[in-house]
């Protein structure tokens, strides 16, 4: 029987993954780091004429399952391996893997690759989290929202990836969306014929996902991107995801894939530690190094929110304001009494052990955004209205999010306050502009003084809204309804017009972002810095001793670049948080400077004489680079046998 073929078949094969990586058609990627473990990923990709969508052919070339072995070491080239093991994937979980990687040191930097069907993968490199007493004295982390593969060709990610000094990157949500939303596009998949699509509300990898199939197709349209790639490769994620992610379909009658569906596939497709289902926040024990870690099915999907323990720098603390709401919840309606119950144990568990830091991702503005009343806005009150679900004439803006229960937000300030919990930086999305702000109940004077740290309402931390890649913004909004106004409206108008759109309605938009972005300052003293414009891109962190520095940080939007932007650098001091604009802005790089991962590719393994990747015993790691060569080996061995049994029914 014919053994596994990585040649694309064409037919109804028509899939988004790298064909030069396949079977690994969508790399690697690591997250949720802990100080002794951390999760490793990876998609199995079998083309098979027959199809893409795996519910429909379960048993591509005729293989049922696939053996997967996996290794991870102290060195890119992967000789002083720590740990390994094999594990099976199939259908039920889209042929993807999700390893947790235990026995591991605290603080250190580890590669790591899989081996499957005779292929071994590209290498990705990861890093542990620090314990408390370590002595470490900084985190270096990205942080990115709103991310769309169609508006951004993603050069954000890279230039997050080929640092040397990372520690995490976290996602506050809208990772991966569920349609292009009919804005100009900077790029389509090709068809099967190899052409654009460029039919936004009709084509597979543009419309709204319609099944469980085409939910999972559209993370592989994201995974296969070369710069979402290059930043799997290069650091752990921390991912939350928003509305978007967990975005649910129907024909008017039957619910073609609901909420919780589209959440398995989140957590069959994100390197994310899937916390145990139950609102404590609290992670399973790993399975081992042979076992695959568990998919949540059913409302057990709608679990993510979860902290990562970095010692005495700091707790990664990522919250979920969507989708544990509760108006019967007598403290806190929007995390829902269980959230804000593990909310309040972790934060005062990280000031006790004496963390500098809290890093609280969060999907949706925290500060408020006041009234904000100008000419502009009432001229395009019905589009923010359509882009943001925001009245700009209310009280105040974003009320689908904190903004909506602001009682709330004075109960979670004020609690920080009373506990002394005042180093907190909200990592924040979904506005598609960057926010940066302080935490203060009241934002006006006399009761706030903005950039002094002496307001007699203290401040309880700082925010910085990530921007968007790609989606949306004031300028963008504007620009959007001139242009779908000036060319038969929203579902007619060209996707694929950039030139037109960027030099004729984006300077009107300007314009209008320019006044929105000056009147909402004079109006909210605790906005310290705003860009709403289309600009596009991504946050740097970098946690020290005595202060945080936040950077952000432009990419080019429409063509591949190795360049970025230092636009805007603030500082805020450890225990009088509040942000202040650098004079001199320069970039700042950590200490550490680890090698880079190789450069992606997918190896073929010679069996049995060349068992992959691992050298000949050396040092003390050369009894386990010797296993986990053997365990490289059968799995390649155990991949060919399994597809000609499978290949045999």
């Amino acid at each position: 029987m014919p053994a596994f073929s990585r040649a694309l078949p064409g037919g109804e094969w028509h899939y988004p993954a790298r064909a030069d990586l396949i079977p690994f058609g969508h790399a690697v990627a690591s997250g949720d780091p802990l100080a002794d473990r951390v999760i490793l990923w990876t998609r199995i990709t079998i083309p098979d004429i027959r199809g893409w969508d795996v519910n429909e052919v379960p048993d591509p070339q005729g293989i049922e399952s696939v053996d997967v072995a996996w290794v991870i070491a102290t060195d890119p080239e992967l000789t002083q391996v720590v740990n390994g093991g094999m594990v099976s994937t199939d259908a039920s979980r889209d042929f993807t893997v999700k390893i947790d990687a235990d026995g591991l040191q605290p603080a250190t930097t580890y590669w790591y690759a899989f081996t499957a069907l005779g292929f071994r993968s590209p290498i990705g490199r990861t890093r542990t989290a620090p314990t408390a007493g370590q002595g470490v004295a900084e985190l270096t982390i990205g942080h990115v929202a709103c991310t769309s593969w169609w508006q951004d060709v993603f050069n954000g990610y890279a230039r997050m990836g080929e640092r040397g000094d990372i520690d995490l990157i976290t996602h506050a949500g809208d990772h991966v969306y569920e349609v292009s939303g009919n804005h100009m596009s900077s790029r389509q998949y090709p068809d099967k014929d190899g052409n654009p699509q460029l039919r936004p509300y009709d084509d597979i990898d543009n419309r709204a996902w319609r099944s469980v199939g085409e939910c999972r197709r559209r993370y592989a349209l994201y995974y296969q991107d070369s710069n979402l790639i290059a930043a799997h490769l290069g650091a752990p994620f921390a991912i939350m995801a928003d509305q978007h992610d967990y975005d649910d379909a129907s024909d008017g009658d039957t619910v073609l894939i609901s909420r919780a569906q589209a959440g398995e596939v989140y957590h069959e497709w994100c390197p994310l530690r899937s916390p145990i289902p139950d609102g404590s926040g609290r992670f399973p024990e790993s399975p081992g190094p042979n076992t695959n870690v568990p998919v949540p099915r059913g409302d057990d999907a709608f679990y993510s929110y979860r902290s990562l323990n970095y010692g005495d720098v700091a707790e990664i603390v990522l919250i979920d304001i969507r989708r544990h709401r509760d108006s019967e919840a007598t403290e806190m309606q929007i995390l829902g009494d269980r959230q804000w119950q593990w909310l309040q144990e972790t934060l005062l568990a990280a000031k006790a052990r004496g963390a500098r830091h809290n890093i609280i991702v969060n999907q949706i503005n925290m500060s408020q955004v006041g009234t904000i009343n100008t000419p502009l806005y009432d001229q395009y009150a019905e589009a923010f209205q359509d882009a943001f679900g925001f009245d700009p004439r209310g009280p105040e803006l974003y009320t689908s999010g904190w903004g909506g229960y602001p009682d709330n937000r004075r109960t979670l300030y004020r609690w920080l306050r009373d506990n002394e919990i005042l180093d907190n930086i909200v990592l924040s999305g979904d506005s598609h502009g960057w926010f940066g702000s302080d935490l203060t109940e009241d934002p006006q004077a006399p009761n706030y003084v903005p950039l002094t740290g002496l307001s007699p309402l203290q401040p309880v931390g700082v925010e910085m809204v990530g921007t968007s890649m790609g989606r949306p913004g004031a300028q963008d909004v504007v620009a959007d309804e001139l242009y779908w106004a000036a060319n038969g409206g929203r579902d007619s108008a060209p996707f694929d017009d950039a030139q037109t759109y960027d030099s004729v309605y984006r300077p009107i938009g300007l314009v209008a972002a320019t006044a929105i972005e000056t009147a909402a300052k004079v109006a909210n003293l605790n906005l310290i810095y705003f860009n709403w414009r289309s600009q596009f891109g991504h946050t740097m962190v970098h946690l020290r001793q005595t202060e945080a520095v936040l950077e952000n940080w432009v990419s080019p939007q429409r063509e591949m670049s190795d360049t970025a932007e230092l636009v805007a650098q603030l500082t805020t001091p450890l225990g009088n948080p509040h942000l202040r604009p650098a004079l001199l802005p320069a970039a700042v790089v950590g200490a550490r400077d680890d090698p880079a991962a190789p450069m992606p590719e997918t190896i073929a393994l010679d069996l049995p004489d060349a068992p992959g990747p691992s050298r000949p015993p050396t040092g003390s790691g050369g009894a386990l680079a010797l296993g986990s060569a053997l365990v490289l080996a059968l799995a390649g061995v155990l991949g060919r046998l399994r597809a000609r049994q499978g290949g045999s029914r």
